[in-house]
């Protein structure tokens, strides 16, 4: 009975500590885009819908004819330890592609809140 309580114990720890560090991870919420609004850039527009550690990228193409085309996957970010941060990606199927990590920056300017993934900057909608 002592080992059983024990165990459970020891268990239950585990898990208080694991839910601890999952709920310490910087989370997103909300669609970023690179176009602001309907307006597309160089003829295409790409955003990012966070939810949870949930992503949907939608990449619009606008050349002839408008096509868009959604990948969802998971994301994570992590600080290194000079302070900088990054994001890791990893897409299904046929999003594996953009899968990977890439650097990361929140920041606010006079259009709004951003992020900047890779360089590239994405405005809050």
């Amino acid at each position: 009975m002592k080992k059983a309580v024990k165990i459970i114990s020891l268990a239950l720890v585990v898990v208080i500590v694991g839910a601890m560090l999952v709920s310490c991870a910087k989370m997103l919420s909300g669609t970023y885009s690179n176009g602001i609004g309907d307006a597309t850039v160089l003829g295409g527009k790409s955003s990012y819908t966070f939810s949870g550690n949930k992503v949907t990228l939608t990449l619009t193409i606008s050349v002839i004819a408008t096509s868009t085309t959604e990948y969802k996957g998971t994301y994570e970010i992590t600080k290194a330890a000079d302070g900088t941060e990054s994001i890791k990606f990893t897409f299904e199927d046929d999003g594996s592609s953009f899968s990977g990590t890439y650097s990361f920056e929140e920041g606010k300017n006079d259009t709004g809140a951003y992020i900047m993934i890779g360089g590239s900057k994405y405005y809050k909608q």
